[in-house]
């Protein structure tokens, strides 16, 4: 009887045993599906930003292609308009011409540094992105760091439970060896003894066989649960990799922050660049304004000098950047570009020049007054 009982309190450990393994066994595979899931959004997440930082790339390496070309086309236009400075000093009409290229060539500069600003502003955007995208990024990678700690406290209580298992089984087994010396003894006992005996003999057997039977099944049972646990840990060692991978796309994002900062770099120095001949156009400009207000003397009118003038002669705003100063070909005075928006022809030049709103109805009348 007491086999018998110590029989079914080893069954009913043995049950208990093998729920708790179902148990860890479906918590095992959750949690390799949730971390599965969430390094395929990850992936997919860190893909497309590397994309969209190429683009950027690659636009800032067009803008930077963009800007060379127009130094380089606006060091010949120096060139062109300095030669032509000095051979036609003496000829007034092509020197006006000469005039409204620069201030042309200047109006695109303006435009061009406007357009570069902006740029640099969106590329500043995009660089905040993608540092608030490497903080998810990193928030990330410590919660999978997490849950392979948690995976791994989970491995740990299965190895025990396992070592538990096989001291149990190791019992199970002794236990066995000792009936069955008991059995044997019980045989030599039992050979005087009557037919009722070997019929309690014969039920032991039978009990004996399933008891065999219940231990190949619990070997079976280990042998499963050993593979489980080989799976896990491949399965840990896939994330480990994968978290490599993850640390190796962040120095790259790094890198390319490195470079993207040259670029910067490089951008501001060209900017530099292009103010310093903006400078030097300027000063070419008022060289030239030199000239025409020495021409001017010579024939005998009163060229207005652009430090004197600091408000519009007609609606007297206030000049800027923007608001720019214009003279006008008949009176010699300074006026914006609304109130000396004309063009005619005069005595001293017959192609049309740059006129005053005043100059243009006065000359308007003369003519009409000369008419018959």
């Amino acid at each position: 009887m007491n086999i018998t009982c110590k029989l079914a309190i080893a069954k009913n450990n043995i049950i208990k045993l093998q729920e708790e393994n179902h148990q860890l066994r479906s918590e095992n595979k959750m949690i390799l599906m949730k971390t599965q899931q969430h390094l395929e959004v990850t992936k997919v997440d860190v893909e497309t930003e590397l994309q969209t930082y190429k683009h950027s790339r690659q636009g800032l390496d067009e803008m930077y292609n963009d800007a060379r070309r127009q130094l380089r086309e606006e060091s010949q236009l120096r060139q062109d308009v300095e030669n032509e400075l000095s051979v036609q000093v003496s000829m007034k009409h092509e020197i006006e011409l000469a005039m409204k290229l620069l201030e042309k060539d200047i109006h695109e500069k303006q435009d061009t540094l406007i357009g570069l600003r902006q740029q640099l502003e969106e590329v500043k955007a995009i660089n905040i992105e993608m540092y608030q995208k490497l903080q998810g990024y990193e928030d990330g990678l410590k919660e999978k760091n997490e849950i392979i700690a948690r995976l791994e406290e989970k491995t740990n209580k299965i190895t025990v439970a396992m070592r538990q298992l096989e001291q149990r089984l190791q019992q199970a087994e002794k236990a066995q060896m000792e009936a069955e010396d008991e059995d044997e003894k019980y045989l030599q006992e039992c050979l005087s003894q009557s037919d009722s005996l070997q019929k309690q003999i014969s039920q032991k057997e039978k009990q004996l066989i399933q008891l065999e039977t219940d231990l190949k099944i619990e070997k079976e049972w280990r042998q499963t649960l050993q593979e489980d646990l080989q799976k896990e840990k491949d399965a840990l060692s896939h994330l480990k990799n994968e978290t490599q991978q993850i640390t190796n796309l962040k120095k790259e994002f790094l890198n390319l922050q490195d470079e993207n900062q040259q670029l910067k770099k490089i951008y501001r120095e060209q900017e530099q660049a292009l103010q310093e001949l903006g400078n030097k156009l300027s000063e070419s400009k008022l060289k030239i304004e030199d000239i025409k207000e020495a021409n001017k003397a010579l024939q005998g009118l009163v060229w207005l000098k652009d430090k004197e003038a600091t408000h519009c002669k007609l609606c007297e705003k206030e000049f800027s950047l923007s608001k720019r100063k214009h003279h006008c070909r008949n009176c010699g005075e300074i006026f914006c570009n609304a109130c000396s928006d004309n063009e005619l022809p005069l005595p001293s030049s017959p192609k049309p020049v740059r006129v005053c709103d005043s100059c243009h109805a006065l000359l308007i009348q003369r003519c009409s007054s000369n008419l018959p």
